[in-house]
């Protein structure tokens, strides 16, 4: 009865918490109303980020509370309950935000995203835990189950698994006449044209295998002659230079040295064995972020290129974009973005935006430092708690 105990309560406590949390975080922003987007957008984007953030420091702080309370209990009574009521939490917010989403749409991407995640890295966790304390057969062979799974999810597995979640569907006729207009243009094949169901505008390029995504938001908020803008940026990502793919692909499988951690532990230590694992990912992320940025300039100038209309045809379809998803048109400037600032990219599109440049936006709201301070108070809060509580019973009980 206990488990069930923990579970409803660390579900129910998480989903209070993190729905108040994200309540109080749009407080700036719910004010901020009539004011110019660029704005709101800056206002929201911390409250947004905290959302996403303080599902895992809520969660964590609930599953140590319980461990210090209760060391007998599976920490993940805990943490698996509290992390799914955190994000259920997150439903009124996105409804706040986006007044057009229904709760059985949001749940399925929600669902289906989640389920998606996490099925990639229990692939990783499996080839981590599963690993054995020295380099033999038994090390290759799961090294290389693992990297054949993670290979395959580039190479298409993981469209075939958004289209089995339904999250992904063929494009329609129009969209597909769009695509193959400006494919013949450019002269750069494309191998499929997929539409995701999602209530945020965007379109991804996948170069691997020469695939194109386009969400319905998108499709429904643009005109024809800025989603043909947008499509060129997308196929200035399909005709990347060969090694320009290849370093995309090693960045994909930057997490895959992770598995070699328990034989290289045996041979180096502990402490060394981490290390030397954990440098080369490292390295190919930051390698990852710059060529990502370079190549997103790139891109940026191609579709600006290829426009078939006006010269501000692209300026105005990102500027559509980001006002759409309400995201800052300057980014925090911490933050590891691989876009330039929609004001810079108007600029280089030829285009000065109708509005002045914008302060950067916060990278968090203050709230989530608040939630991530728990982590140090809370389990101490437990600790006083359960010796309280100790010497209550020894009192009771000589």
């Amino acid at each position: 009865m206990l488990p069930v105990m923990i579970m409803v309560g660390s579900f129910g406590a998480a989903f209070l918490l993190a729905w108040g949390l994200n309540w109080l975080a749009l407080i700036p922003w719910r004010r901020s109303a009539g004011k110019h987007w660029t704005e709101r957008a800056r206002l929201l984007f911390p409250a947004r980020k905290s959302a996403r953030l303080n599902a895992f420091f809520i969660a964590t702080n609930l599953a140590l509370v319980t461990f210090i309370l209760d060391p007998e209990s599976n920490f993940l009574f805990a943490a698996v309950p509290a992390f799914l009521g955190a994000m259920l939490a997150g439903f009124p917010m996105s409804r706040e935000i986006h007044p057009e989403i229904r709760f059985k749409s949001w749940l399925h991407l929600v669902a289906s995203s989640l389920l998606l995640m996490f099925g990639f890295w229990a692939v990783l966790l499996f080839g981590v835990v599963a690993m054995p304390d020295n380099f033999g057969s038994l090390t290759w062979a799961i090294a290389g189950a693992v990297l054949l799974v993670m290979v395959a999810f580039l190479f298409g597995l993981g469209v075939r698994l958004m289209r089995w979640v339904r999250l992904l569907k063929p494009a329609p006729e129009h969209l597909m006449a769009v695509v193959e207009e400006i494919s013949e243009k450019m002269k750069v094949p494309i191998r499929g044209t997929w539409v995701l169901s999602t209530h945020f505008s965007n379109a991804v390029a996948l170069p691997l295998t020469r695939q194109l995504i386009f969400t319905e938001k998108l499709l429904s908020t643009h005109t024809d002659d800025e989603i043909k803008a947008i499509c060129a940026h997308e196929l200035g990502h399909l005709n990347e230079p060969r090694k320009v793919i290849f370093v995309r692909a090693l960045v994909a499988l930057a997490l895959f040295p992770l598995v070699f951690i328990n034989p290289m532990n045996s041979l180096t230590g502990v402490a060394n064995g981490f290390l030397l694992v954990l440098i080369p990912v490292l390295i190919l992320f930051l390698v990852g972020m710059q060529v990502s940025r370079r190549m997103e300039k790139r891109a940026d100038r191609i579709a600006v290129e290829n426009q078939n209309a006006e010269p501000a045809v692209y300026a105005r379809a990102l500027e559509r974009l980001y006002q759409t998803n309400q995201m800052p048109a300057v980014m925090p400037r911490r933050s590891n973005k691989i876009h330039p600032d929609l004001y810079d990219r108007m600029l280089a599109a030829g285009v000065t935006p109708d509005f002045p440049k914008p302060a950067p936006s916060k990278s968090l709201s203050w709230l989530s430092y608040l939630v991530l301070a728990g982590l140090f108070v809370l389990p101490g809060f437990a600790v006083f708690i359960k010796a309280l509580c100790g010497v209550w019973q020894l009192r009771v009980n000589p």
